[in-house]
């Protein structure tokens, strides 16, 4: 929650007031500029630019008004200085106060805890798997990038410059990821159902063709499999309670705003 203010604070302060306002808040514009800007982050750190995604930036900035001046009239703006220099600080620390004042965090009870635990272990597999993996929307490059491993160049260092999701960072490096075998839709523990399929034929060391991924494309390797590690209940105890935790101030945040705007006057400019 606190990085998303201040990513919104941030782009709200930075971007210019002179075009045409996307939205209108009580009154504040919030203008078109601010939300090309959050696309921009967005796409910058792995999101798929679409209008739905835009859609959803800019219903966050209007999220974040509605709490700026609500924390303003509560005079939760005045434990900083009030120099432009440090305008956005003070509108992310009011809402800060606000979210604190509204927002209690809500810990699971052990049933609930147990409930969780039990579900994810039923999801698991047999065999877990360690990927690596360059996904990209240019069907080109991914192609030329299998053309260039496939010669021999390393694997990491194309992900690094040719991948778009956010593992590119690392090289492409994913996660251990473990689903029941055939693959099935929707029951592959979020790895694409194209690439759950893939992984089940392969060998540790191979890499795929590329594959089509809907609007992208990707090619895989197998860095590694074995026998599912499930761990003990225990020892993911507090993994799972805060889990819990953030999905609580997660849900009160979103009705927090909804109550905020049934009361608020906002105009939206398609």
């Amino acid at each position: 929650m606190k990085r998303l203010i201040l990513l919104l604070t941030t782009i709200y302060s930075l971007c210019a007031h002179a075009s045409p306002p996307a939205a209108t808040v009580n009154g504040v514009e919030i203008p078109q500029s601010a939300i090309d800007a959050a696309l921009a982050h967005a796409v910058q750190e792995g999101a798929e630019a679409s209008s739905a995604l835009r859609n959803q930036l800019r219903d966050q900035l209007i999220a974040e008004e509605l709490m700026w001046q609500k924390a303003k009239a509560a005079g939760l703006d005045n434990t900083l200085p009030t120099r432009e220099a440090i305008e956005r600080a003070r509108r992310q620390a009011a809402i800060a106060a606000l979210v604190a004042q509204h927002i209690k965090p809500r810990p699971p009870t052990e049933q609930a805890l147990r409930a969780r635990y039990a579900d994810i272990v039923s999801r698991l597999g047999k065999e877990e798997f360690r990927l690596s993996l360059i996904q990209a929307t240019d069907e080109k490059a991914v192609h030329d990038a299998a053309r260039r491993i496939a010669k021999g160049e390393e694997f990491a260092a194309l992900a690094r410059t040719v991948s778009e999701v956010p593992s590119a960072a690392r090289g492409g490096e994913l996660d251990w990821v473990s689903f029941k075998q055939p693959a099935q839709a929707g029951n592959t523990n979020g790895l694409p159902i194209e690439l759950a399929r893939a992984v089940s034929t392969m060998q540790p060391g191979q890499v795929s063709a590329p594959i089509a991924l809907g609007d992208s494309w990707a090619i895989i390797r197998l860095d590694s499999r074995r026998n599912t590690l499930v761990p003990d209940f225990d020892a993911v105890r507090q993994t799972l309670t805060d889990a819990f935790v953030a999905q609580s101030i997660q849900a009160q945040t979103k009705d927090f705003v909804v109550q905020l705007m049934r009361n608020a006057s906002i105009k939206v400019n398609d």
